[in-house]
């Protein structure tokens, strides 16, 4: 393999065109080379061609000369290093066309002339044959003009991609040709139509956005819900006992008398033992919840009652909810009454439109703002919402029935189903959906992953060993063994 490469390989040229020609590595790397002509006809001109001693260069330019000699010719361009070299080849033509390049739209035309340099006085005009390559728009003499010398190029009404055409003029004699580029690009779309397709687009975010808005508020799981309702049934009952208490010490007559047959509390007394006893506590701390019980305001009782009501109202809720969560169905306010899986079902459809609203919004913003919009694609941002919503919907299917474990408690009830989690997956599912179709099609492939066929058994010798002969041909010594089955 050489280690000099020259680009571009081939080059047409007629009398004064020139080209640029670029030396690299094996690697692609430009690399300083000496460049020569073979045979020296033409103009070699490097960045270092000026000095008495020219040195290697990485490019060099090469000018055909005026006038051409007679007839075609080719020339090598030679690029050498000390240990490699490598050529291009320069064909010379007298065969020009005018112009040599131009950039067309749709359903533009562009008139072509061709010229041949320094005819023989007296000779006849050689016929010129016309060649579209590749055949993309029409190639046809103008209306009332019989000189093959002049073409008229009309483009095509529709051009899916920037394209580059050749008009290929050519004569009877060998090598001779000339070549001009077409360089074709399609106008943005532009009109009513790019409006009418980004209202559609707002229709559908509006209509996503609206249900997503009347849809119930998510609830929390049953394990959730039940440690809620316990808290609250505690509070409330903690603040009753606390008013309870607060209402025995107030009604309780604060200077009660100690009973009759209680132990004088004197400092001298003393114990057969000798041993002087302790203090009794006072009344007030074996009567009252508190030592500030007795002395509870009316405003206080007040507060404490706001509080019990709050503790109810909580705990009302609180089972409310409880209750909610562990019911099989579903109030909303588009529908009274839906089943917990259908209404999860819904939620994935609106998430996946909302997902590939978000991509392709992003993408008509882009190209409109760009202007490279093409009506061609119309259909595909019309149905764009759609797929994302049935690929959401393939998604979740194969979540809840166990193909694909990409999140615990694939086969758990609706109501233990985190709602925010399959809402994101969906909503993924449309904005990402090649990459959905490529997981959905990893599953497939596990799923119904099928063995090799088995080969049959040779029907004529009952072997057991399955054949691998080709038909007609007689085995030998030296033939194949079978392949057991995984």
């Amino acid at each position: 393999m050489s280690n000099v490469n020259i680009t571009p390989q081939t080059v047409l040229l007629t009398s004064g065109q020139s080209a640029t020609f670029e030396a690299s590595d094996s690697v692609g790397k430009p690399l300083p080379v000496s460049w020569g002509l073979n045979p020296p006809v033409g103009t070699l001109v490097t960045p270092t061609s000026g000095g008495a001693t020219p040195t290697p260069a990485t490019s060099a330019a090469y000018v055909a000369p005026t006038p051409l000699p007679s007839g075609a010719q080719t020339v090598a361009i030679v690029a050498s290093t000390a240990n490699d070299s490598a050529s291009a080849t320069i064909f010379l033509t007298p065969v020009s066309i005018v112009p040599a390049k131009v950039d067309l739209k749709t359903n533009q035309q562009q008139r072509f002339v061709v010229s041949v340099e320094g005819p023989p006085p007296g000779a006849t005009t050689e016929k010129i044959t016309w060649i579209l390559s590749p055949e993309l728009g029409t190639l046809e003499h103008e209306p009332g003009n019989s000189d093959d010398r002049t073409v008229l190029y009309k483009a095509p009404t529709d051009i899916p991609d920037p394209t580059a055409v050749n008009v290929i003029a050519t004569t009877p004699n060998p090598g001779e040709r000339a070549k001009a580029t077409i360089n074709l690009t399609s106008p943005p779309w532009q009109g009513l139509g790019v409006d009418i397709l980004g209202a559609y687009l707002l229709v559908v975010f509006s209509l996503v956005f609206l249900m997503l808005t009347l849809w119930p508020p998510a609830l929390p799981s049953p394990d959730t819900a039940k440690a809620n309702r316990i808290e609250a049934n505690g509070t409330l009952e903690t603040l009753v006992r606390a008013r309870a208490t607060r209402m025995e010490a107030k009604n309780k007559p604060q200077n009660q008398a100690p009973p009759k047959n209680a132990p004088k509390n004197t400092a001298s007394a003393t114990n057969n033992n000798g041993v002087q006893p302790t203090a009794p506590e006072t009344t007030s701390e074996t009567n009252a919840a508190s030592p500030d019980a007795a002395n509870v305001s009316d405003a206080d009782m007040a507060d404490l009652e706001r509080q019990i009501a709050e503790a109810r109202e909580e705990l009302k809720s609180t089972k409310k909810i409880e209750g909610e969560v562990n019911d099989t169905y579903v109030h909303t306010k588009l529908v009274v009454r839906i089943n917990r899986e259908l209404d999860l079902l819904y939620l994935v459809l609106l998430a996946g439109t909302l997902g590939s609203f978000l991509h392709t919004a992003q993408s008509y913003s882009e190209y409109v703002g760009n202007r490279t919009l093409k009506s061609s694609w119309v259909w595909w941002y019309s149905f764009r919402p759609f797929i994302g919503a049935g690929l959401a919907l393939v998604f979740y299917a194969a979540v809840r029935g166990g193909f694909m474990a990409i999140a615990t408690g694939s086969s758990a009830k609706a109501s233990e189903l985190n709602p925010f989690g399959v809402v994101s997956v969906a909503a993924m599912v449309g904005m990402f959906s090649k990459a959905a179709t490529v997981k959905l099609g990893e599953v497939f492939d596990t799923v119904f992953k099928t063995e090799k066929p088995k080969e049959t058994k040779d029907p004529v010798a009952g072997s057991s060993q399955t054949s691998t002969q080709a038909p007609g041909k007689t085995g030998t010594g030296n033939a194949a063994a079978p392949t057991g089955a995984k």
